[in-house]
């Protein structure tokens, strides 16, 4: 029993790779998912759509700290009394960059009547003031105006279209009557359209460009010192290939910043694993193989060998590929594993995806593909 392999070794001055649903602490799985790998494989190969693949994920950190960020929240309504007043600099909403314009002290505030406020730029709060002013003066043209314009039209065409149930369908005075109606609606038309223009151009758009946002203190967990071992495998050669060609493309893993530096790679071929090898590394273990006892974690008592052998390690549910659905959304494949260090091995057969990577020194890396 053999396999093909890629083998990386890897290394990372810092990086977090966010675990989903943690916001006020942006905490950090001990190791990439299997997901964040094969999307940095995926992004170094050009790849744009999936290719399968398998990977096994093992390594170590130097140590884990907490630091403290400051976080911005952009509000889904501009309020007028509250938070920071800023402009958007890029008007397609692209970007988050934007300029402060004034700043709320104290509840009660409001920027409109500038109101217990810090200016940051006078100018631009002005813009917004003048904003505001003319979304009432919009807000009034269409109720006292157009609206009621739209309406008389409106029961115009109502009346016609009775008198015209009246009239034989072959009369020109029925012809005269449903031209008018078609009048009516092409004039009704044509005014909607004219007044959603000027209030998007003289109001809407200029005005979205205002928004209102609030800051929070908030942490993250940052691993440092990280070294990983990654060994990737495929049934579709090219895939492999593609793979061992691009490995030095792979510039990060986790945040954009999280840059890599790729020490080692090498095509490898991976033996069958013995019964009784061992492994320092921490990795992210099938949880089915070790429930079977494939895998036989660090114990407490460890001369206990039976069934009631208690696992040590940390379970988590890890993303690996994807698939689109129905609403265009990713749907993950989701992975049960158990993240260990000091582990022996059981009696393993090829079904349950692991190998042994012996190397020129007589050292070797477990290799677990999930």
């Amino acid at each position: 029993m053999s396999k093909e392999a890629i083998r990386l070794v890897l290394h990372q001055s810092s990086a977090n790779y966010r675990k989903p649903g943690a916001f006020d602490n942006k905490m950090t799985y001990p190791l990439p998912p299997f997901s964040t790998v094969i999307g940095a494989i995926h992004k170094a190969c050009g790849y744009t759509n999936t290719h399968e693949m398998d990977v096994s994920i093992q390594g170590k950190y130097g140590a884990l700290n907490r630091r403290v960020y400051r976080d911005y929240n952009f509000l889904n309504s501009t309020f007028d009394d509250r938070g920071i007043l800023v402009k958007m600099t890029n008007e397609s909403m692209l970007s988050t960059a934007f300029i402060k314009v004034a700043e709320a002290k104290k509840q009660g505030s409001s920027f409109e009547r500038n109101a217990d406020i810090k200016v940051y730029d006078q100018e631009l709060l002005e813009e917004y003031q003048s904003l505001k002013q003319k979304g009432r003066e919009v807000q009034t043209l269409k109720t006292e105006k157009f609206k009621p314009e739209i309406g008389r039209l409106k029961e115009e065409k109502k009346r016609l279209a009775e008198q015209r149930k009246q009239l034989d369908k072959s009369s020109q005075e029925f012809a005269k009557v449903k031209e008018l109606e078609e009048n009516i609606s092409e004039e009704i038309k044509k005014m909607e359209k004219e007044f959603t223009e000027y209030e998007k151009n003289t109001y809407t758009i200029p005005y979205s460009r205002f928004r209102v946002l609030t800051t929070s203190i908030k942490q993250y967990e940052l691993l440092s010192d990280i070294e990983l071992i990654i060994h990737i495998t495929s049934e579709d050669r090219k895939t492999m290939e593609d793979i061992y060609a691009n490995v030095y493309n792979i510039t990060s893993l986790g945040r954009s910043e999280d840059f890599v530096e790729v020490n080692d790679a090498e095509w490898v071929t991976l033996a069958e694993c013995e019964a009784g090898l061992s492994s320092e590394y921490y990795a992210y273990l099938a949880l089915a193989n070790v429930r079977k006892q494939k895998v036989l974690t660090k114990d407490i008592n460890t001369k206990n060998r039976g069934m009631d052998r208690q696992i040590i390690g940390t379970k988590y549910v890890l993303p690996k590929l994807y698939t689109i659905g129905e609403d265009g959304k990713r749907v993950f494949e989701q992975k049960k594993v158990l993240y260990a260090s000091q582990y022996e091995m059981g009696y393993v057969e090829e079904e349950d995806g692991i190998f042994v990577d012996w190397l020129e020194d007589g050292k070797y890396y477990i290799v677990n593909f999930v």
